[in-house]
């Protein structure tokens, strides 16, 4: 009895370990499988973390290509120029008795004021009178004291001066080169960048082309300013009076001239008259002429045959 007790003892023992052996092989194999994963899951979940951050670029390219030119810069308003920037422009009309040696007055007022001609033209009437139109530049600071100055060298018919102030556009377009300037860098910084693709890279130097141009115009117009502000514009017109007056008591035989240049020159416009007349009925008058001859020589026959 002690024997089979053994015996059972030792079978019960042996399918015990078994069974302990097995469990302990399942778990570690379950151990190796949790702690070590696919090498093709892994490689999966990294090629999506590659093309999330692709797309993420892109994305971000693209917004920064879908600009249009309004960049999103707040408008600074401590942009200011010195003082008041002022166009001034105007003009002078002249009654002088001598043409040229005004207009020489004026060119060495002019430089002299630190000033210059910009334009010039003259004419000369028939009846050998003068006239013409003078068109200068002169710093504005001395454009008043050049008006006064040159009022003074004949009979002032007209004049007009305006003041343009431009100060608040000149502001506007200071502003508007600060942001086109800053819209500007991004889209260079943009291109300096290797992720971008073809297309975007089209499009950005596209949008940096037209961004370039506005720059351009906005300076131009500017630099238009700042040169009219600086040299203001005066037209000076200068005409000698279609009447010349003459010295003291001499006003009765110039009239009397004149009336007598008046009286020949009727009677010169009668006399060729006249002959215009005589001329246009020259045919008339040789018709007429041979009948008077035709009919007094019938008369003379019969005269003749009577006697």
């Amino acid at each position: 009895m002690t024997m089979k007790n053994f015996n059972f003892s030792i079978i019960i023992t042996a399918v015990l370990f078994f069974l302990l052996s097995g469990c302990g092989n399942k778990n570690k194999e379950e151990q190796v499988k949790i702690s070590a994963p696919p090498v093709s899951e892994s490689m999966n979940k990294e090629q999506v973390d590659e093309t999330k951050t692709s797309d993420y670029k892109k994305s971000a390219v693209k917004d920064e290509v879908n600009i249009t030119g309004n960049i999103s810069v707040e408008k600074d308003k401590n942009i200011s120029v010195t003082g008041r920037m002022i166009i001034k422009t105007g003009s002078v009309s002249l009654e002088v008795d001598k043409f040229d040696e005004t207009s020489a007055k004026i060119s060495e007022t002019v430089k002299r004021f630190g000033g210059y001609t910009a334009n010039s033209t003259s004419t000369q009437t028939s009846s050998g009178l003068k006239q013409g139109t003078i068109t200068v530049k002169v710093p504005a600071d001395k454009y008043d004291a050049l008006v006064s100055e040159i009022a003074a060298f004949g009979k002032v018919m007209s004049q007009n001066i305006q003041a343009n102030d431009v100060t608040e556009e000149y502001i506007d377009l200071e502003s508007r080169q600060k942001t086109q300037k800053e819209l500007e860098q991004r889209l260079l910084k943009l291109l300096a960048e290797k992720t971008a693709r073809l297309t975007d890279v089209v499009e950005v130097e596209e949008k940096l082309a037209s961004v370039r141009q506005k720059i351009e115009s906005v300076e131009g117009r500017m630099r238009f300013l700042r040169s009219q502000s600086e040299m203001s514009t005066l037209t000076i017109s200068v005409y000698e009076p279609t009447l010349l007056t003459t010295s003291s008591g001499g006003g009765f035989f110039y009239e009397l001239g004149q009336a007598v240049k008046k009286g020949l020159r009727g009677f010169t416009d009668i006399f060729a008259g006249l002959i215009t007349i005589i001329i246009a009925a020259s045919p008339l008058i040789v018709f007429v002429i041979i009948i008077i001859f035709i009919v007094r020589r019938i008369f003379k026959k019969r005269k003749l045959a009577k006697s």
